[in-house]
């Protein structure tokens, strides 16, 4: 890539890195029956009889400018809106396909254009999510896998008539007709060429050089601008050197649910927003819009109460860049900018001890206070250096009980440009947790009975340990609900550390019910493999063998093709005399 292009990326994308949060907004005909988008598929709805859900769509409760008050005042910077979910049913009116909201439904109105104006008045970036491969109401739509084949013959598809007869016009018709839109966002493009996938990358690009593809717009790596996480998806440190985004939704479902009622709390989504951001990506957030048009009760009052979060809070969010560290933190997570770190403490974790302990900070600290004290009374610092581990110290009082709702934002103002040793060091609370893409990945043989192929992968790190003692070696993995750890890591995995390997099958020794990073249909398990004795200080080797390691900058899988066990890091953690928990 040429120093122009990359500069013109950047351009590009200048606005999205900077946004941070989004609405994502799944909304059709689905809502009637209220079980989700991917209903028609699932009960293998005939065509003839689902487009009779369009003379019952009728939501004459929608209101663009409300939706997008919402969405604003959650501190979302963009809507993404289904034009077009897999049902083929667009929703706005389409001169190419008469079964849209215009045309086919009782309502006659076009909901894209309100929201394009009710955006342009409030500042919000309006996007579209369209479904470009699968659509099962059209006979000649082609997806390796979810396809119509109950009313139509997969031998007489001609996907040429398809792409080049509804999806390319129809796209077209998006991005002529609503003035500049921020970004389309594509899905399961499952099958689909190299050759179509540069083609619809160059009709967009054609139609509105500056609209944003999301990846999803072809399983070829590399394609579009950024990559779009696999659903409620949050990465590894390390996993990607493309800007990212997690789609999430709000509860377990994407479309109106009427049986969904598993919300997640206020406080589990900050949480998740901060862990996301830290990483350096973005959280497109749905709500699934009823059949009347509005937006659940459950789903506004959170992003409600999330939008007074991030008003408070939004130095440390937006135009933010990720943490300098590479790991996770026992108290929270931390985002930057030139001079400045955020420090996000979430309040279940507030030091009962009156202060915080952070390493790795080479600057001076100018001064250090809480975001949400208007007042900007400074906290006491105390800077030390150990010179024989290189290690710097920087200690925070903190006031005795959390200033803030769920997490409450230390500001560290630095002298100089940030200066920050980011290398692996345990943390004051005697755990460090690495994740595997932050290692140094390589292939090693060593794994007899290794998943699909003797060859495993090996990650290892350098981690700098301040004080000897016991020390036990634990596996984090996600687990899907229809898996065992048994048999996804049938081949065992090896860890050396300081020299000494240790050779096992995970076990589900605890579960984490409220992790930042894991979301349903995954949990978090934490496996115990073994324990290691370090006689002193000093920098040591941990070595990670397994065929479960996965290379950095994944391609997109399908959300059904997704592991049914994710390996995700390594997690050291120092163990006090008598001390038997996990």
């Amino acid at each position: 890539m040429s120093n122009s292009t990359e500069v013109k990326q950047e351009q590009r994308m200048k606005w999205w890195t900077e946004a941070k949060f989004g609405m994502f907004v799944h909304w059709g005909l689905y809502a009637i029956p209220g079980q989700g988008e991917w209903h028609m598929y699932g009960e293998k709805i005939p065509v003839k009889e689902y487009e009779k859900l369009a003379g019952q769509f009728n939501p004459v409760q929608f209101g663009a400018r409300e939706w997008v008050r919402i969405a604003k005042e959650a501190g979302m910077k963009y809507i993404v809106i289904t034009a077009k979910h897999h049902d083929g049913f667009a929703m706005y009116p389409s001169a190419v396909e008469p079964f849209n909201i215009v045309d086919a439904s009782p309502f006659k109105r076009d909901p894209m254009k309100e929201l394009a104006e009710a955006c342009r008045e409030e500042g919000i970036r309006l996007c579209f999510y369209y479904s470009h491969v699968i659509d099962w109401h059209h006979p000649h739509s082609v997806h390796n896998a979810a396809n119509n084949t109950w009313d139509y013959k997969m031998e007489e598809k001609q996907f040429t008539k398809y792409w080049n007869g509804l999806a390319k016009p129809q796209i077209k018709e998006l991005l002529t007709e609503y003035g500049p839109i921020g970004l389309l966002w594509f899905d399961t493009a499952g099958g689909l060429s190299r050759e179509d996938s540069e083609d619809m990358v160059a009709h967009v690009r054609s139609l509105q050089p500056d609209c944003l593809i999301n990846s999803r717009v072809s399983h070829f790596k590399g394609m579009g601008d950024y990559q779009s996480k696999g659903d409620n998806e949050t990465p590894m440190y390390g996993e990607d050197t493309r800007p990212w985004e997690t789609p999430m939704t709000l509860n377990q479902t994407w479309g109106f649910s009427l049986k969904d009622q598993v919300w997640k709390t206020t406080e589990s989504l900050v949480r998740k927003l901060v862990n996301i951001v830290s990483k350096g990506g973005n959280l497109l957030l749905n709500v699934g819009p009823s059949p009347e048009g509005t937006i659940p009760g459950e789903s506004v009052k959170r992003l409600r109460e999330l939008g007074e979060w991030t008003g408070r809070n939004a130095e440390a969010i937006y135009e933010s860049s990720a943490s300098p560290y590479p790991y996770d933190f026992d108290w929270g997570a931390v985002t930057a900018k030139p001079g400045r770190l955020y420090m996000h403490v979430y309040n279940n974790k507030w030091p009962a001890e009156g202060r915080l302990i952070l390493g790795g900070v080479r600057n001076k600290v100018s001064k250090a206070y809480m975001l949400a004290d208007p007042d900007k009374q400074a906290l006491e610092t105390e800077q030390s250096f150990d010179e024989g581990l290189k290690l710097h110290t920087l200690a925070i009082g903190l006031p005795a009980h959390a200033p803030d709702q769920h997490v409450s934002v230390i500001v560290l103002e630095l002298e100089g440009e940030n200066d920050i040793d980011n290398g692996f060091t345990m943390l004051p609370c005697g755990r460090l947790k690495v994740d595997v893409t932050s290692g140094r990945i390589t292939e090693s043989h060593g794994i007899a009975e290794a998943k699909e192929a003797a060859l495993a992968r090996e990650a290892e790190w350098k981690v700098t340990i301040p004080q000897p003692g016991t020390y036990r070696l634990m596996l984090v993995s996600f687990k899907r609900a229809d898996a065992t750890l048994e048999e996804e890591f049938r081949g065992g995995v090896k860890l050396a550390f300081a020299g000494r390997w240790i050779a096992g099958l995970p076990q589900e020794d605890q579960i984490i019910t409220d992790s930042p990073a894991c979301q349903h249909p995954y949990t978090e398990v934490h496996s115990v493999l073994g324990e290691v004795e370090l006689a002193e200080p000093g920098s040591y080797s941990l070595t990670l063998k397994s065929a479960l390691i996965k290379d950095r900058n994944p391609p997109f899988t399908e959300i059904w093709q997704a592991d049914k066990v994710k390996l995700r890091s390594v997690m050291l953690v120092r163990v006090d005399p008598g001390t038997i928990e996990v």
